[in-house]
Formats: C-alpha cells, structure tokens, sequence
C-alpha cells in the first residue's frame, strides 16, 4: 500500500510538472522583447517580462559597486541577451549546452535564464547576469590598459593583437575567480571538494573546478591587500610578482593555508 501511494505521488509530481511546462511555454514573451534602463539594453525571449525586470534591476543595483571594486574605465552602454533555453543559447552563441553565459567584449554578453524547466540543477541566474557583466568590466579595463602597448589606428589590428595578448597573458583563474567573487558565486560544499583536489592556479586554468573554489582565491587576495589590489591585479594582466611582490608559489601557499583555515 506505501509503494503504491508512493508511486502515485510521484506520477503526481511528474504531471504537474509537465502541465506547469506546458503552461510556461505559452504564457512566457514569445517574440524577441526589449527592455531599457539606464546601462543597460535587456533583448530577451522565452521568459516572463517579470524575469527581464528582475535583471535589468538587478544589474543596476550592481553595477556602481562592481565599477568601483574594479576601478573600470568609461564604459559605453550594455547589451544582454537573455534566452529561455540552452538549445536558443547555443544557436545563438555556438557554445554547447553545459555553458550558461558568454561575454562578447566589453559591451555585450549573453546567458540563459535557467530554472527547473530547462535545467537539471539550475544555477541563479540573477547572478549569472552579474557574472557575466563582471567579464564585460574585465575586457574594458583590459582593453583600455591594451592601449597603452598596441599601437595603432586600425581597429581590425587592434582587436587581433589584443586577443592575442588576452589569450596569452590574462590567466584564466583570474578572469572567472574575480567574476564569481562579485556574483557571489559560493557553495562551502563545492570548495571543500575541490579543496581537496590540490590542484595549482595553472590547474585552473584549464578546470571547470574554478568555478567551484574562484571565490576563494579572490576572498583570501583582498582580506590580505586589500580590495584596492584587484584592479592592479587586473591592469598588469595578471602578474602576481609584479602586482603583489611575490612570488606565484608564496601566493599559492597563502591561499591553501586560508583555504584550510576557513574552510
């Protein structure tokens, strides 16, 4: 009698979710949608105008702190493209399914609106917008500071050096780590896991476990020097020895002892 009420509650769950999907893909804006605030030009589909205002809000809210932490450059007017499902992302963008945002240079990013229609284990994706205008704040700064040694009037050869600076020199555990520190993209679970992996910043580069531990790296750098060291860390590219004045090893250490400390 229990295995069969359990079963009928499950068959339950089952129908409603799916009439609750159903409901959702007719009632969400079909057509392509815009909504405009201050920084910020929001094109979406596939989800409510609700969803698009708590972005677009959310954005806002974040957008002078993130700024100031970074310490960014003028930056011009930001385009977001939001879509319903990952299928829509990845047409959009070329990136496979298991990718959530993009960046597209310092104006411009895109990014699913996750949830348990369209995702197993949905992220928040308020915080993945955050995320993702974080990078945009990165390639401004980058870009700007890229002046200084690329010289030139032709933009084509401007963008080609510079993409080939960025991919050489901007570490990728800085690029995410800073972006999931002004999301707040932490779980004391996922960075006891990865904790316990060892793994080196030039491990990371190359791990999707960054996005599991990130936060850490960035927490332990300005509890040490302080938030003014982001953007210095940011406008050398990276260069731990130049910015911090030490060596990546003593940065590596430092960092693990904070790890085992806190968490």
């Amino acid at each position: 009698m229990k295995k069969k009420k359990l079963l009928v509650l499950i068959l339950g769950i089952i129908v409603v979710f799916f009439f609750s999907k159903i409901i959702r893909n007719f009632t969400v804006e079909q057509e392509i949608q815009i909504l405009k605030s201050e920084h910020f030009v929001v094109s979406y589909s596939g989800i409510y105008k609700s969803d698009a205002e708590k972005i677009s809000k959310n954005l806002e809210n974040n957008y002078a702190k993130i700024r100031t932490d970074l310490k960014d450059v003028k930056h011009e007017l930001i385009k977001v493209y939001v879509y319903g499902s990952h299928q829509k992302f990845s047409l959009a963008t070329g990136l496979n399914g298991n990718v959530n945002g993009t960046s597209r240079g310092p104006n411009e990013f895109h990014f699913v609106w996750t949830n348990w229609f369209n995702s197993v284990f949905p992220d928040d994706p308020l915080k993945t917008a955050v995320h993702e205008f974080t990078h945009c704040v990165q390639l401004n700064i980058l870009i700007d500071k890229a002046k200084e040694t690329i010289i030139t009037q032709d933009r084509l050869t401007f963008d080609k050096k510079f993409d080939k600076k960025f991919g050489a020199e901007y570490p990728r555990w800085l690029w995410e780590s800073i972006s999931i520190f002004e999301a707040g993209e932490v779980n004391s679970l996922s960075v006891k896991y990865t904790k316990g992996k060892n793994l080196t910043l030039e491990e990371l580069n190359h791990s999707n476990q960054i996005y599991n531990i990130g936060y850490t790296i960035i927490e332990y750098l300005t509890k040490k020097w302080g938030k003014d060291i982001l953007p210095k860390l940011i406008a050398s590219f990276g260069n731990i020895e130049k910015t911090l004045n030490i060596k990546p090893e003593e940065f590596e250490k430092g960092w693990i002892a904070f790890l085992e400390e806190n968490y």
